[in-house]
Order: C-alpha cells, then sequence, then structure tokens
C-alpha cells in the first residue's frame, strides 16, 4: 500500500498504482511466450473521469510525442511503422519486419476489417449520432482470419460506447496489458479516441473504463516498479481539444524511469 505521505491527488493512478502492487504481491508466475517471464493477475479493471483530466501518470514522466503519435497511426488505418521512426518513437521497432510492416493490425481492422472496406470509425460515428440508445456502437479490433498475418495479435480489441445525457463514455476490454510500460500509453491512446468520437458527435468525454484480463508485471520490470511506486504523485494535467488538436496543459511529473521491453 503507499505510505501516508506518498497519498496521490490522482483516482486514476491509484488504482494504477494498486494494480502493479497486486501484480507484485499476488501475481501468478508465468512463463509467458517472451521468455522473460512476469507475474500476471486476472481481470483489472481501472475506471478514469476525464473530468479529472488528462489521465498521464504524474510519479514517472510520460512523453507526448509517442501516444500522440501512436494516436495518428491508429485512427489513419497504418500498419508500417514509417511514422514512429518518423517521430523518432520506437515502440514497435521490435516486432516490425525489415521494411517495418506489422500487418493488419490495430487501426487497419478499425478501418477496414478484414479487407472488406468496412470503416468501423465512420460507422460508429454515424450510429452514434443517428442511434444514441444503441448498445451496438462497438469497434472490434481482434479478427480470428486475419490473426497470423499479424506480427503481434491486438491487445486491446474491443471498444464499445455508450450515450449518457450528454456525455460519453467509453469501455474497452484488453486481452493482455504490460502494466508498467504498455498500459499509461494504451489509457493515453484510449482517451484520445473517446475525446475525438465525443468531439465528432457532438458530446462531452467522459468515463473511460478498462478491463484487463491479464495484466501483467515483468520480471525485468520489477526493479523499475518499486521505484516508481516510491515516487510522489501530483494532480492531473488539465487539456483541450479545438479543431482536432489535443493540448496537455501544466503536466507536474516525476523521474523518468524505464525498463526493457519483452519481446
Amino acid at each position: 500500500m503507499l505510505s501516508p505521505n506518498k497519498l496521490s491527488t490522482s483516482r486514476y493512478e491509484e488504482q494504477y498504482k494498486n494494480i502493479l502492487e497486486q501484480c507484485i504481491a499476488f501475481g501468478t508466475e508465468r512463463h509467458d511466450r517472451t521468455g522473460v517471464g512476469c507475474y500476471s493477475i486476472f481481470n483489472a479493471g481501472l475506471s478514469i473521469d476525464l473530468n479529472d483530466g488528462f489521465p498521464l501518470l504524474t510519479g514517472r514522466k510520460m512523453f507526448e510525442k509517442t501516444f500522440k503519435t501512436e494516436f495518428e497511426w491508429f485512427m489513419n488505418g497504418e500498419t508500417n511503422i514509417q511514422r514512429f521512426r518518423d517521430a523518432g518513437v520506437k515502440i514497435w521497432d521490435a516486432w516490425a519486419d525489415a521494411n517495418g510492416d506489422l500487418g493488419p493490425v490495430y487501426g487497419y481492422q478499425m478501418r477496414n476489417f478484414n479487407d472488406q472496406n468496412i470503416d468501423q470509425m465512420h460507422n460508429l460515428l454515424n450510429d452514434i449520432m443517428d442511434n444514441p440508445d444503441s448498445r451496438r456502437h462497438i469497434i472490434s479490433l481482434w479478427n480470428p482470419a486475419q490473426l497470423a498475418d499479424m506480427k503481434l495479435p491486438p491487445c486491446y480489441l474491443y471498444f464499445q460506447f455508450f450515450v449518457e445525457g450528454d456525455n460519453l463514455n467509453m469501455f474497452v476490454v484488453q486481452r493482455s496489458g504490460d502494466v508498467f510500460l504498455g498500459i499509461p500509453y494504451d489509457v493515453a491512446l484510449f482517451s484520445q479516441i473517446l475525446i475525438y468520437v465525443a468531439e465528432k458527435t457532438n458530446y462531452k468525454p467522459s468515463r473511460l473504463d478498462i478491463q484487463i484480463v491479464d495484466a501483467h508485471v515483468y520480471n525485468t520490470s520489477l526493479s523499475a516498479v518499486k521505484k516508481y511506486l516510491e515516487q510522489e504523485t501530483f494532480d492531473l494535467p488539465s487539456y483541450e481539444y479545438n479543431n482536432g488538436i489535443l493540448t496537455i496543459n501544466n503536466y507536474k511529473h516525476g523521474l523518468v524511469i524505464s525498463a526493457p521491453v519483452a519481446v
């Protein structure tokens, strides 16, 4: 548990730290496909209110360039990592082939599901506008027909949106989540998607709920996790979204705390 003088003012970061602590204290030791080994817990959840600010970790520094580049890559349905290389972001380098290709992953399935010209995002925006009370505001990224063509199957695979008065909520299912390295940037990506969809459909972005079926911490991240858990945390930064541009203000954060990626 956090010590009394290190209590976070960010409800999101309190939840996030609790998941890390649960992995370390109670996680099942698993011999995963990477060969690195990890400690996993089943069905971890985060419930985030975007009215509190933009959900970035504050106990350690996160980099805007990373999650903003991933958002553009995802929304454009791209399958090559050239956009990341141009931005100097290396998060997909280990999985791409020599040409920078990943196969029909993530955004490709959103924009052209199964090579059938099914643009799920386009359809979603229209459906929310035309029938806000529908229970079918869904984007699915898990496509068994093309898994063999993907360098890495999607870790986040299901988005569902819920209109609540003037507010728009978003629910996410992740089959797998590297809690220390991946989840913080996934949360930032999902937040951008919720903000984008809300703006396009004239709603206010509100709740983001995420369920992670296999939440894990790799053995190679343990020392970094323990260092992070000792850090002071701060208020979430505020944000503005105008003409498709996300601006994050007053981001107060701690150290850069890194760990090797398990491939």
